[in-house]
């Protein structure tokens, strides 16, 4: 990924969440689509489970808690701890953090936190926080390392679908962004909790719109090559039970292509075949297809 392209996303997401500009998001993205976007293709990887066909027959798209991910750190809320252990100590005892107040360096703070996070109720309220955001991922890139690790081992498909399309065409509940890479996500003072959002009375919006910032920040290495972007509902409320939840996604992709080992289950592949050839939708096999 080029440094433009880097620099635009960065741009959109911001737009969008730190300075709430809804137009300027809209032009940067735009910008990005008509400039980055390898020509307007997304590919979603998609595992071979009947409930994915079921999914694009009904037309509607699952967008699953980001708790499951095997990416602990995806979505996951950040706090500013040296800030917020400033704020409370000067603001509930002022007295005492002065005579405290030599003693209070960065392995104090490294200390608070690595008290507070294996908290059970801290672990807890991280997670609930975090499944606030329910999301689905496309990606601007199309590799061997994509089919691996989304379709398994390419016994899945790969749904092709046309940037544009979904931007143009977004349900109105639902959001779609590109991801921003940073070089140190632990480290993105933008995506912090302090002190501010503690203090901010009964106005949630700047706390939720970090929050939201927060699912759109990946670290460039490793995951920039990916290219994402993502499909996401906010104020999410599942049981403990659901992995996620469906949404009206009447978007059809130009193409689905066939994993080289989608023969491994022939009724899959069946159920694809139909599901395309009903919607004039076009197959292709990866093993035609030159990376």
């Amino acid at each position: 990924m080029t440094r433009g392209e880097l620099r635009r996303r960065e741009q959109a997401v911001v737009a969008g969440f730190v300075e709430r500009d809804g137009d300027k998001a809209f032009r940067y993205v735009m910008e990005i689509i008509d400039i980055h976007a390898n020509d307007g293709v997304l590919f979603r990887f998609r595992p071979p489970k009947t409930y994915e066909i079921d999914t694009l027959e009904s037309k509607r798209i699952f967008l699953c808690r980001p708790s499951i991910y095997e990416d602990n750190g995806d979505c996951e809320i950040l706090f500013d701890i040296e800030d917020l252990c400033r704020y409370f100590m000067v603001e509930m005892k002022p007295d005492k953090y002065k005579k405290l107040a030599s003693l209070v360096n960065k392995d104090f703070y490294d200390s608070v936190m690595e008290a507070i996070e294996i908290r059970p109720e801290f672990i807890e309220l991280k997670k609930k926080i975090r499944d606030q955001a329910l999301v689905s991922c496309f990606s601007e890139q199309y590799s061997e390392k994509m089919w691996d690790e989304y379709a398994k081992n390419s016994e899945g498909i790969c749904l092709v679908y046309n940037l544009r399309e979904i931007f143009i065409n977004l349900p109105k509940n639902l959001k779609f962004y590109p991801v921003r890479y940073v070089d140190d996500r632990k480290n993105q003072y933008d995506i912090k909790f302090t002190s501010h959002e503690y203090n901010n009375g009964d106005d949630p919006e700047p706390e939720h719109l970090k929050f939201l910032l927060s699912c759109l920040t990946k670290d460039k290495v490793p995951y920039s090559s990916e290219a994402e972007w993502r499909l996401f509902y906010d104020n999410a409320s599942l049981k403990d039970n659901e992995k996620g939840q469906c949404f009206d996604f009447a978007i059809k992709p130009k193409a689905v292509i066939m994993g080289r080992n989608i023969d491994r289950n022939k009724d899959f592949r069946k159920r694809v075949e139909e599901y395309a050839s009903n919607n004039c939708i076009k197959t292709l096999r990866a093993q035609d297809i030159i990376i």
